[in-house]
């Protein structure tokens, strides 16, 4: 039976992959788990909510991808994990057969948080130890997380089936046509709201404050949807909301590497947890120099050509051995001279550090039972850069170039002068500019640049970031030429999937491919 599996599946993560001294750890799986066995009580619930977080580690992969890895700051990894899929996001070529264009684990996740809002409360007529509080609570991180899912794909292909019902059995209908963009940013909006409502201010505990759900993290995704929605005040009052429990959070300058190692800093506010009892955080084999020896070889590089087309800021501290002097402490942040200058067969790359040391300023990388750097969702720094552009967009300027100044400050760089980002097209360049400094191959550059690049009299701004010095060697004619269309901006659908739905019909743009 599909619903059993489904139970099973939730619960055998939450067994396998949590690390939690909560009892709900001894809960047995009978053999034939079913549908009215299951919910039962609290700590099946529990355990089932656990199991929503643990989903996501499976779709990291498919998350930083399409949100990032068409940026202009990547490199093809020397290492056998990089090929001709990766190849053909950074290269502005992708073909319908790629399988990274897969959505399915990521329909999988929602499958199972469909089946918890529809049967979680069933438990509270069961057990009269779950308060309905505790189950609200529970419920409104169901719903954030659900639109999460939702909001990855629809900044990935902006059409997409919206299902909002488990899978319980083969005799169910289910509509898998795709929706409109607005239906589906609505169907996201009405989850926050929810969730806004009905999740927990925070925790005890350190890990599952900043690595569930609470009010602040969904502010957070909240603030992102209405930005890409062009609802700029909308925005920036969530984005209030968030400073006046922020403000003065950021990390110092000299303390910037906390941020990453250990991770769940001051500044946090939603990171995927790690753990040495847990799975492997995947940003080891994702960005670690192969040349080591101590990894399979990893998959992306620093595009060293854009990023030091960029570098224009002074050096801090003055001066460090062991790097090199166009370097600065952001530039830094990703780029040790260890590894600068690697040859990937296309010109020059750099490695990303952050994700792989253990502190700044030396090399000192992770050992191999000390990878558990965290996935950073969302940090306080980008709320900042959020606000900045809705300010900007509404041509308050000036307000926008405080808000990067602070940032800047935290970092001991010199604010900028007023008028110096300019205005327009000038200054979404130089945001783009500022957030790939401070959030480069956090996960979503690439949709940032979407998000400004889709507005009337910005796609040059996406186009001439994309297009110079890409760093799978394609001219910036031919680049540009690839994007002009503004649906290549957005994924095809795979072909599996446009095979197995009828109801699913591969976008014009990508119907010749």
């Amino acid at each position: 039976m599909m619903t059993a599996k489904i139970k099973y599946g939730i619960l055998g993560l939450c067994m396998v992959l949590i690390t939690s001294c909560d009892s709900i750890l001894d809960v047995d799986v009978p053999d034939n788990l079913v549908h009215d066995e299951f919910w039962q009580n609290r700590d099946q619930v529990y355990s089932s909510l656990i199991g929503l977080y643990t989903s996501l580690h499976s779709n990291l992969n498919s998350y930083h991808v399409w949100g990032d890895v068409r940026s202009s700051a990547y490199a093809p990894g020397t290492g056998d994990a990089f090929n001709n899929s990766y190849g053909q996001f950074m290269s502005h070529d992708i073909y319908p057969t790629n399988g990274l264009l897969s959505w399915a684990s990521v329909y999988r996740s929602i499958t199972w948080i469909n089946s918890f809002i529809k049967n979680a409360p069933s438990a509270l007529d069961r057990d009269n130890t779950f308060s309905p509080a505790e189950l609200r609570s529970m419920m409104g991180e169901a719903h954030a997380l659900r639109a999460l899912n939702y909001f990855y794909l629809v900044r990935a292909f902006k059409e997409v089936p919206i299902i909002n019902e488990p899978y319980e059995s083969d005799n169910q209908k289910f509509d898998t046509s795709p929706s409109s963009e607005e239906a589906v940013l609505d169907f996201i909006e009405s989850d926050l709201q929810r969730a806004l409502d009905d999740a927990p201010e925070g925790f005890d505990n350190v890990s599952n404050r900043f690595g569930r759900i609470t009010k602040n993290a969904v502010r957070a995704l909240w603030a992102d949807v209405k930005l890409w929605r062009n609802d700029y005040a909308g925005c920036i009052t969530l984005c209030e909301q968030l400073e006046a429990q922020y403000a003065g959070s950021l990390v110092g300058p000299l303390a910037w590497y906390t941020i990453f190692n250990p991770g769940n800093s001051n500044e946090s506010i939603f990171e995927y947890q790690y753990s040495q009892l847990g799975p492997v955080s995947p940003l080891y084999n994702w960005f670690a120099y192969a040349s080591r020896g101590d990894t399979n070889g990893e998959r992306y590089l620093a595009n060293s050509a854009n990023l030091s087309v960029n570098a224009q800021e002074i050096l801090y501290p003055p001066v460090l051995p062991g790097y090199v002097t166009s370097d600065t402490i952001r530039l830094r942040s990703f780029a040790m001279l260890g590894a600068s200058g690697i040859s990937n067969g296309y010109g020059a790359a750099a490695e990303i550090y952050k994700f792989i040391g253990t502190a700044p300023y030396q090399v000192s990388y992770r050992p191999g039972n000390a990878r558990t750097a965290n996935y950073i969702f969302y940090r306080y720094r980008e709320v900042l850069f959020m606000k900045a552009e809705a300010y900007a967009m509404l041509n308050r300027y000036p307000e926008a170039e405080q808000l990067i100044n602070i940032v800047r400050e935290r970092c001991n760089i010199p604010p900028l002068l007023p008028g110096e980002s300019g205005e327009g097209t000038e200054f979404m360049a130089r945001l783009l500019m500022e957030r790939e400094f401070e959030l480069g191959f956090e996960g979503k550059e690439w949709f940032a640049a979407v998000r400004i690049g889709r507005r009337p009299g910005y796609e040059g701004v996406l186009l001439e970031k994309s297009a110079t010095n890409n760093s799978m060697g394609r001219s910036y004619q031919v680049i540009r030429a690839r994007l002009l269309d503004k649906e290549s901006w957005f994924l095809p659908y795979h072909l599996t999937e446009v095979e197995n739905n009828p109801q699913l019909d591969q976008k014009p743009f990508y119907r010749n491919k």
